[in-house]
């Protein structure tokens, strides 16, 4: 069984972290797999001439860079495993890639912007995924979102779900709130549940704190399984991973038409959309634009799927018990990693 490292932020929780520790388990079955944190690299010696993943890549290069072109010529090869948050990625990030022997990014949106950018090296699309009780496990009485759950039974209204974790105009906070109050305005049975860095807060006539700190899968599946509909606002983002775990559920979703999320969106989930600002002013890496769905089309399709939620969740269910059971599980993810791995190592 061959030997590989993987590096990647182990004593930080951040979604690359999950991601990681994803592929990792994956990986395991095809390979012997030493994890090290991304801050070790400078100090990985080369007597084992290691093969490496590094995730995310742009990081410990920035951070690094002198200190690891004294080192790699040790190790055997480099997969630099990272996203694209815009449609370009600046002259120094292409620069970056070269001291790699491949990219693995998480979607044709972010493959594009590399190519687009310049970077010469191979660019492998590899998805995220869901796990299969994503698929599988029925809907249980919820036990760490009961308080969701009372609340829902009694309002008697349908829950619109989002994740604002970081980065407001990237993700389109202020489209969010757009759509919502416009909603508002228009029908009384709808209410907004925002998964922030700190917790989960439901804003209906007031704003109320109603779940504090990092989510265990258990909570994830009862969060989902409680809402209605999942609003991806995001402008940019190299996949944006919540959407498809709430599709997985029987969630319907909805996302601008021309994102990252596009490869595992459906046709009716996609809104017409124009062209953003730059998506992250003043970033190193990601220096494009991204997308922007507009505004009354989002409303015109939510109205349309709200009124008609059965039906809409039904779609939803086949579309995940198909195209996403067959392309999108971590066990389906393991697989391309293994192959792209292979063709380098």
């Amino acid at each position: 069984m061959r030997y590989i490292f993987y590096a990647y932020p182990i004593f930080k929780k951040v979604s690359f972290t999950y991601i990681a520790e994803q592929h990792v388990e994956q990986l395991r079955k095809y390979f012997k797999v030493e994890v090290i944190d991304e801050n070790s690299l400078p100090f990985l010696g080369g007597i084992l001439r290691p093969f490496i993943l590094i995730q995310p890549y742009f990081y410990p290069f920035q951070k690094y860079e002198k200190k690891l072109q004294k080192r790699i010529h040790r190790w055997k090869g480099i997969i630099g495993v990272d996203v694209a948050d815009s449609n370009k990625i600046s002259k120094y990030a292409v620069h970056l890639t070269s001291y790699a022997n491949a990219i693995i990014v998480p979607s044709t949106f972010a493959k594009n912007s590399y190519v687009s950018s310049g970077v010469k090296k191979p660019v492998y699309v590899v998805p995220h995924g869901i796990h299969e009780e994503y698929l599988t496990t029925p809907k249980t009485e919820p036990n760490e979102m009961k308080i969701l759950h009372n609340i829902k039974q009694m309002k008697r209204k349908k829950l619109l779900l989002c994740y604002l974790v970081h980065s407001p105009y990237r993700k389109g906070e202020d489209l969010l709130h757009k759509i919502y109050n416009t909603l508002k305005k228009e029908r009384k049975d709808v209410m907004l549940a925002i998964k922030d860095a700190f917790g989960i807060k439901l804003i209906e006539k007031q704003e109320t704190r109603i779940h504090e700190g990092w989510l265990t899968e258990q909570a994830k599946l009862e969060l989902f399984d409680l809402s209605d509909l999942y609003l991806l606002t995001s402008r940019g983002g190299g996949f944006e991973h919540p959407p498809l775990e709430a599709i997985a559920r029987g969630i319907p979703a909805i996302g601008a038409e021309g994102g990252a999320w596009q490869d595992y969106m459906c046709k009716w989930m996609l809104i017409p959309s124009k062209e953003s600002g730059v998506v992250l002013e003043g970033n190193p890496i990601h220096i494009g634009t991204g997308v922007e769905m507009i505004i009354d089309k989002a409303i015109n399709r939510i109205h349309e799927i709200l009124d008609n939620l059965d039906e809409y969740k039904t779609k939803t269910k086949e579309y995940a018990n198909t195209v996403i059971r067959e392309k999108f599980t971590w066990t389906k993810v393991g697989e391309q990693l293994r192959e792209v791995i292979l063709k380098l190592i």
